[in-house]
């Protein structure tokens, strides 16, 4: 019988149940927790996360909420890495800002020691003991190849479990803060090939940035595979392609498809509400969209809306699960709930010169307005002329903005 991960309301944080253990800390006294990924020890600690994927920043509250069945609850510091792996952050997807790095294949919130525990997951014929040598049998091993003798994915200091009154080891319910499942949009930028991700509508740098593309394609962001994560791609207009990728993370194309004019202006959404961004363009001189729920081939939907000098938004604006259509105009914005037809909504934000965006910037399941000005973001939760609610300096002059979560 496989063993399916638990998973419980955590605020916005990814929260799942999962055994812990106790361990003596390297710092006498010492109030802390050990997961089983060095690259968040790394962070937590402030050391280099050189050898790590992008996404380690410093600045995030690498902290877990360890609460035990009789409700008590504590709130413990990463220090250290364990018990078992040191690269299986499984609270992670595979595909996202921290990408999950092993063991892929199991469901997210399912320890690779839990699974070589209780479904024999990593079989090895002949497992290591914990000094290194041969145990002479089979059984489900870590990434060291060493017998996994319990399922522990959580190891709690001594000190900090007196504190907890945690006594032995059993299963705990851990919400881990630095991670959210908020579907909140985030700011991102593309500049000549250089894509550059922050992880809050606040100024400052990049929190990361990567390689995807080249100058002159026009960046998209798109939930490609209906994982829950919005990753890159770009529209070539030199070849009418769209190279779309499965991370945010420099690599080869996960997908190459043919859509669309050069003349055109890309546009993606979940046309159909099933929970996968696909293709569609804008064609200016017509004002007519042309959308598909595949990737490639003949368009499904032919649209009239909007007209030439007409910028082309995208998002749910009504909380229904389902992108529609919209146009930005010298700060303007016609907004629709359908396919065609007259605007619904018409509002003043920004102005001429202002480069639109669109993202659910409270993570209510809402798009709503926003405009890069030269560096400067303007967003706002409502459809109003007001000011931005979110007002924050990310960028420079000729970069060209993007949402992603």
């Amino acid at each position: 019988m496989r063993v399916a991960a638990q998973s419980a309301g955590g605020g916005g944080h990814p929260t799942y149940r999962v055994f812990a253990t106790q361990y003596v800390p390297n710092t006498a006294g010492s109030v802390e927790v050990a997961v089983p990924d060095k690259c968040v020890k790394f962070a937590a600690l402030g050391w280099s996360t050189s050898g790590c994927p992008a996404g380690y920043f410093s600045g995030l509250d690498y902290r877990v909420i360890v609460t035990l069945d009789n409700g008590r609850t504590m709130t413990i510091p990463v220090k250290e890495v364990g018990p078992w792996n040191t690269d299986d952050n499984y609270w992670n997807l595979p595909n996202g800002t921290r990408p999950r790095r092993l063991f892929k294949d199991l469901p997210r919130g399912l320890p690779e020691s839990q699974a070589a525990v209780q479904n024999g997951y990593n079989t090895v014929p002949n497992c290591k003991n914990l000094d290194g040598s041969s145990s002479g049998h089979s059984g489900g091993a870590d990434q060291f190849g060493r017998c996994v003798l319990n399922p522990s994915a959580l190891d709690i200091s001594i000190p900090a479990a007196q504190q907890l009154g945690f006594s032995g080891s059993s299963y705990v319910t851990a919400t881990f803060l630095w991670e959210t499942d908020s579907q909140q949009g985030k700011p991102a930028l593309f500049r000549g090939g250089v894509w550059f991700f922050r992880a809050s509508l606040t100024s400052g740098p990049g929190d990361f940035s990567f390689t995807f593309g080249q100058p002159g394609d026009v960046p998209v962001v798109g939930d490609w595979n209906n994982d829950g994560v919005k990753t890159v791609g770009v529209f070539r207009p030199s070849n009418g392609l769209w190279y779309l990728r499965n991370s945010n993370s420099t690599g080869p194309a996960d997908g190459v498809f043919r859509f669309g004019a050069p003349s055109d202006v890309p546009v993606v959404g979940d046309w159909n509400n099933d929970g996968t961004d696909t293709l569609g363009v804008f064609r200016p001189s017509e004002g007519r969209w042309f959308l598909s729920n595949h990737f490639g081939g003949a368009a499904e939907g032919i649209f009239q809306y909007g007209g030439p000098g007409d910028v082309p938004v995208v998002g749910d604006w009504n909380q229904d699960g389902t992108d529609t259509l919209g146009v930005f105009r010298r700060g303007t914005w016609f907004l629709s709930n359908h396919f065609g037809g007259g605007a619904e909504g018409v509002f003043r934000y920004g102005g001429p010169g202002d480069i639109p965006v669109t993202g659910d910037w409270d993570g209510d399941g809402t798009d709503t307005l926003g405009v890069f000005r030269g560096g400067t973001w303007y967003a706002t939760n409502l459809f109003t002329s007001s000011a931005g609610q979110a007002v924050f300096n990310f960028g420079v002059p000729g970069d060209t903005p993007r949402v992603w979560r």
